[in-house]
């Protein structure tokens, strides 16, 4: 009987536990997004769909850990060659397209916050955003199994040196395959991520300077809020892929440098490798926890249920030009302006069951990234049209719809109606 060390056997056990945990989140963000009709029908929400499903299996692949490893060549090895091979390729093709979907939740994050695209112009473009995570991790996967690639990497079956039991499944390249394969992606999304997450807090805290002009001073201490949070929740989402693929980076420059990693670098990396899934299901549920700590809203409301009025007609100083793609950004933004001067005004019903100043800093700035405080030459009033400031009438053409912002909410809470 083969006597284990004590990393040994942590490195068989230690994911099983972590694995479980992602793979109970993952599973739990599925049900969640599948059981609304609402967030199955959002590109955002599909998005994560796609990840938690592949999260799904890499996590399950964990939790298996070294049981599809051929008996007697880690603990608790209990499977065969093609065993292990079909783990390889399902943990291959997990571990590649779950850190590509966020690449691909990033570029939607772009689009919507910095580019102002709605929602049927991301639906255009979302099978791209599918393709660029899983026909890679496919690719990849299936060359893995073609090239005989996966054996035992001693805790879980992966691209792994064939010595010396299995000599006709070795090949002495396979430290460029994990690099090319894996790594080299991963650090990338890393760097990539962090990239889009400060593009899009700059976006927003240029748009918070933009409405400067327009804040009244009681409203001083509120005029950076958004870019706060989006702030808070970049730190969240650049927080979970450093969480996931530090140790296992560092594990990885050793070995690719020639030394041997201690025991302590090898157990943290396998119980926070396959924590990807339980990182995604915070990120995703923070601004929900947050709301429900500050307004007392439930966990499971959607964020397009907000009460904030839906139609209101511009005051000056706010006298956008019409006819032009823009104006219904504009007016949004000028909207959530014009609320925080009016005070305690309950002309709209939907505004009267929520401070003012609020409604204000929850939906200001976020419809689009450019153009939004443009201003116009003076208009003669339209009839019908008040130049009194904080009084407003129902205007069909400044509709402020479900704005499909979702995504923005997901990322920086910002409607909590």
């Amino acid at each position: 009987m083969v006597d284990y060390s004590p990393t040994q056997k942590a490195m068989a056990i230690g994911p099983k536990c972590s694995g479980f945990i992602s793979f109970c989140s993952s599973t739990f963000i599925i049900y969640y997004v599948l059981r609304s009709p609402k967030r199955r029908g959002l590109v955002y929400h599909r998005l994560l769909l796609g990840m938690s499903i592949s999260d799904f299996f890499g996590s399950l692949m964990c939790v298996l850990s070294t049981w599809p490893i051929p008996k007697g060549e880690a603990y608790l090895a209990a499977g065969t060659v093609g065993t292990c091979a079909a783990q390889g390729f399902f943990n291959q093709t997990a571990a590649f397209c779950t850190p590509t979907y966020n690449i691909s939740l990033a570029i939607y994050y772009l689009l919507v916050i910095v580019k102002g695209w709605k929602e049927k112009r991301i639906a255009k473009v979302e099978k791209y955003l599918h393709a660029l995570p899983i026909l890679p991790g496919l690719g990849t996967g299936l060359a893995g199994l073609f090239l005989k690639l996966y054996n035992g990497a001693g805790w879980i079956c992966w691209i792994a040196p064939g010595l010396p039991n299995h000599p006709d499944r070795h090949d002495p390249s396979y430290g460029v395959y994990r690099l090319a394969f894996l790594y080299a992606v991963a650090w990338f999304i890393i760097c990539f991520l962090a990239m889009a997450m400060l593009t899009i807090y700059v976006s927003v805290l240029n748009q918070e300077k933009k409405l400067d002009k327009y804040l009244s001073t009681s409203m001083s201490k509120k005029k950076r809020t958004n870019s706060i949070k989006i702030r808070n929740q970049a730190f969240l989402y650049v927080g979970s892929m450093y969480m996931t693929w530090l140790f296992g980076s560092i594990f990885r420059f050793m070995q690719f440098a020639g030394k041997t990693p201690p025991p302590a670098i090898i157990v943290l990396f396998v119980l926070f490798f396959p924590l990807q899934g339980f990182f995604n299901m915070l990120v995703y549920f923070f601004p929900r926890i947050c709301r429900k700590i500050e307004v007392g809203t439930p966990l499971t409301a959607s964020f397009h249920d907000s009460k904030v009025a839906s139609r209101l007609r511009m005051s000056n100083p706010f006298n956008f030009r019409r006819g032009n793609k823009d104006e219904l950004k504009s007016s949004k933004v000028a909207s959530a302006v014009t609320n925080s001067t009016i005070g305690n005004s309950t002309t709209e019903e939907a505004v009267a069951e929520r401070p003012m100043t609020e409604a204000a800093i929850s939906n200001v700035s976020w419809c689009a990234p450019e153009g939004l405080l443009e201003e116009a030459p003076e208009e003669a009033p339209r009839e019908g049209h008040t130049d009194s400031p904080g009084e407003f009438e129902k205007d069909p053409e400044l509709v402020v719809e479900g704005m499909e912002k979702d995504a923005i909410d997901e990322l920086v809470e910002i409607s909590r109606a």
